[in-house]
């Protein structure tokens, strides 16, 4: 029996023991509209892991590696055709300016559940995908947008109250499908014939999202990792930088939560200029700051620092030739369509 059979092993032998996937007392209907007036009003945004890539790579590496960089975008959307509260995301990989990863496009359809005394969120992929890339931003296509295949979805995603912060958990929406115990949908796909298998927690507060989604198909892992570890996302906000370098003087559309610009120093060396409000390791613990960081790329060394509080209005940096001055915008520019 290889590694990857051993550790699936162990996995399916603790989830079939007696655990709980989220809290265990009963919510009211009181306070699950309060779970989805929270999900209205923290889930819209952009978050970037970026904050956790850095720290893994300046800090403390996992045994399996960093987690993937993801910029994540929510938004609530106009879909009375979807629902009365539908949310649609994406995924671009390596930051903002990245391309979108195939298949994260979702549409999510919450309603609260009386049944489950939870609220369910179904997600499904849009019909023509293509057609719906940066839909947060495309408010004339919102009536028209519509799940692949409604009639197709097997898996409940329930969410409720835990302390400060909400909690989802996947499950399957038949016993059948919950065979894996608590927080996993499995099913066998009507196209390929092979049992599928979901296992995914989201937990949600103002200003953290950490996720994992972990999916196998025929006893593969095909996305996630095997730690089963979350990707720690952050809100970001956006910033305009004024820079001014060897190159002469530009605006930069920027945000808080990992971006990076290439400048020239003195001698017309390469440097790159980073934006990034993280949890450092400070004295005792971590200290939120927001940091603006000159580098260079090909030994990874500092050469200048800025620090200010985590939600300053400004910073700036004068180092090596280079000066910069980041200040908070209003609200983010249009992604650019790919």
């Amino acid at each position: 029996m290889n590694s990857f059979r051993i550790a699936l092993a162990v996995l399916v032998s603790c989830v079939a023991a007696p655990a709980s996937a989220a809290p265990g007392y009963e919510q009211d209907r009181k306070q699950l509209e309060q779970v989805l007036a929270d999900l209205i009003a923290w889930l819209p945004g952009a978050w970037d892991s970026y904050p956790q890539v850095y720290y893994e790579n300046n800090y403390a590496m996992p045994k399996e590696g960093e987690h993937e960089h993801w910029h994540r975008t929510f938004a609530r959307i106009d879909a009375p055709q979807v629902g009365e509260v539908v949310f649609y995301g994406q995924i671009n990989a390596g930051g903002r300016n990245g391309p979108i990863i195939g298949g994260s496009q979702v549409l999510y359809k919450a309603v609260i559940d009386k049944k489950l005394g939870a609220v369910n969120i179904f997600g499904q992929g849009p019909l023509d995908p293509e057609k719906y890339e940066n839909l947060h931003v495309r408010p004339e296509l919102w009536g028209e947008v519509k799940m692949r295949d409604p009639a197709a979805l097997n898996c409940d995603f329930i969410w409720r109250r835990d302390v400060d912060h909400i909690f989802g958990v996947l499950q399957g929406n038949t016993p059948e499908k919950q065979k894996y115990g608590p927080g996993t949908c499995a099913f066998l796909s009507v196209r390929s014939g092979v049992e599928f298998r979901g296992d995914a927690e989201w937990a949600l507060n103002a200003e953290k999202l950490w996720l994992y989604d972990n999916n196998w198909q025929a006893d593969m892992l095909v996305l996630g990792r095997e730690d089963r570890t979350h990707i720690q996302m952050y809100r970001a906000r956006p910033y305009t930088c004024e820079v001014k370098d060897a190159s002469g003087r530009r605006q930069v559309d920027a945000h808080d939560r990992g971006h990076k610009m290439e400048v020239s120093g003195n001698g017309g060396r390469k440097l790159e200029l980073l934006l990034l409000r993280a949890e450092y390791p400070a004295d005792v613990g971590l200290s939120d700051r927001l940091k603006l960081m000159l580098t260079d790329p090909t030994n990874g060394k500092d050469i200048g620092v800025s620090e200010a509080a985590p939600l300053a209005k400004s910073i700036d940096l004068k180092s090596d030739g280079v000066a910069a001055t980041c200040r908070l915008a209003s609200k983010f520019p249009p992604m650019a369509l790919q």
